[in-house]
């Protein structure tokens, strides 16, 4: 596997362009969910007191919009990838 974690395994009978993209989504998602909390941490300051749910609930509002984008970059990937095999 790569060292960034990201890795493209072509399933046999298949065509070469029907790739197993579940790891790559999967490793996507993380990323995007990594890079919302870095900056929510960054941010964090600029709130000011705040509760331990109130930053829980912040937590899942950044969680939730990851994996809404991230299910739409997935779903855009896999109409190419079916467009492309046509």
């Amino acid at each position: 596997m790569p060292a960034d974690g990201v890795e493209l395994t072509v399933q046999s009978e298949q065509s070469p362009l029907m790739v197993d993209w579940e790891p790559t989504l999967g490793a996507i998602r993380r990323r995007f969910q990594d890079i919302a909390k870095a900056e929510f941490q960054k941010q964090r300051k600029r709130l000011g007191v705040i509760s331990a749910e109130q930053e829980m609930a912040i937590e899942a509002v950044l969680m939730s919009t990851v994996n809404k984008i991230s299910l739409r970059v997935a779903v855009a990937m896999k109409t190419e990838l079916l467009i492309a095999d046509c």
